[in-house]
């Protein structure tokens, strides 16, 4: 069994896209995280079937062929109720922007508008479950955590949600 809060049993392929540096992280059976930043990583990447998949779907998906991901995901840090509302999530189509409202409609949870955002934040797995496709009922983006280390509001996150709705619109 892995540990995902051990280096050694991570396994890494990093790539830099027109959005920013980007990290599939897997821990040698499922994707479990994506990290995302401006700069990039020091420690050289450990690379698996897993994380190199991943690196190559996303590049696809940059390049405009891929608009759904298949791959084997396990988010870290996510109870079952938790990686229910992300199942949810996979399933809103490219280029489709809702509501934290209807996102907790599509969960079956209507009165659960904040806990469909709190979801959103804190998914360690985004553009594969694409939290940037919720925004809030009165058109404005609301929060993203986006893999960064910035808080959720902060407004380097909140350009690059943006930037992948814009991404999508074409």
């Amino acid at each position: 069994m892995s540990n995902i809060n051990d280096p050694n049993y991570l396994y890494t392929s990093s790539l830099k896209t027109d959005f920013g540096w980007m990290r599939p992280i897997s821990d040698g059976v499922s994707l479990v995280r994506l990290d995302w930043n401006q700069t990039g990583w020091h420690e050289p990447d450990r690379p698996n079937s897993v994380s190199r998949e991943t690196k190559a779907q996303l590049q696809a998906f940059f390049s405009g062929s891929l608009q759904q991901f298949d791959l084997p995901l396990a988010p870290a840090g996510k109870s079952t109720g938790g990686q229910y509302w992300l199942t949810i999530m996979a399933t809103i189509p490219f280029g489709t922007v809702i509501s934290y409202a209807e996102f907790a409609r599509l969960a079956g949870k209507p009165k659960a508008a904040r806990a469909a955002g709190s979801i959103c934040a804190r998914n360690p797995i985004p553009i594969i479950y694409p939290c940037h496709r919720v925004i809030r009922t009165n058109g404005k983006l609301g929060s993203y955590g986006g893999g960064s280390g910035y808080r959720p509001t902060h407004s380097d996150n909140l350009t690059r949600k943006a930037a992948l709705i814009k991404f999508e619109s074409f």
